[in-house]
């Protein structure tokens, strides 16, 4: 039986962070990567719910109060504050000019969506030692992404 070896070849690497203290470790180790093999790289971060932050307030009759623009500003200020972290990440590997993406939605589906829109090769990850009743109730984003991702995968393991 002969077996054929398909040769894989890693073009666009996917860095997904988000703004622990071990971020630049997983950065640094994901560039690292990019850069022996030659390859596109972009640092990504997922922002959860941005609704989350600012105040249920509904307006009434249009009215587009202090609240209202308050909401916006608040809004718009999570974005820029996340595309800031990315590019002291890019600049703190000494490439400032890295490409990076700030995304919104569920941290799980958007990684992968991302990745796979992107046409990545790579995804590189960290992983946070948690226990299992912590796993149990929070869930596990690096879990749930190492089941279900259809590309390869480099989870750098942290311990905070």
């Amino acid at each position: 039986m002969k077996i054929h070896h398909k040769l894989i070849t890693m073009k666009k690497i996917c860095i997904a962070l988000d703004t622990s203290s071990s971020a630049e470790k997983i950065a640094a180790i994901g560039y690292e990567y990019g850069k022996a093999l030659n390859a596109e790289v972009i640092l990504i971060h997922v922002i959860y719910d941005s609704s989350i932050y600012v105040s249920d307030f509904d307006p009434a009759m249009d009215y587009a109060g202090f609240m209202v623009k308050n909401n916006a500003e608040f809004t718009k200020s999570i974005f820029e504050q996340a595309e800031s972290f990315l590019e002291a990440i890019a600049k703190y590997l000494g490439e400032p000019d890295l490409e990076t993406k700030v995304l919104e939605g569920d941290a799980y589906d958007e990684i992968l969506n991302f990745a796979d829109r992107w046409e990545a090769d790579l995804l590189v990850l960290g992983t946070h030692s948690q226990s299992s009743w912590e796993d149990l109730l929070l869930g596990n984003i690096a879990s749930k992404i190492v089941k279900h991702s259809k590309i390869p995968l480099l989870v750098v393991p942290i311990k905070d």
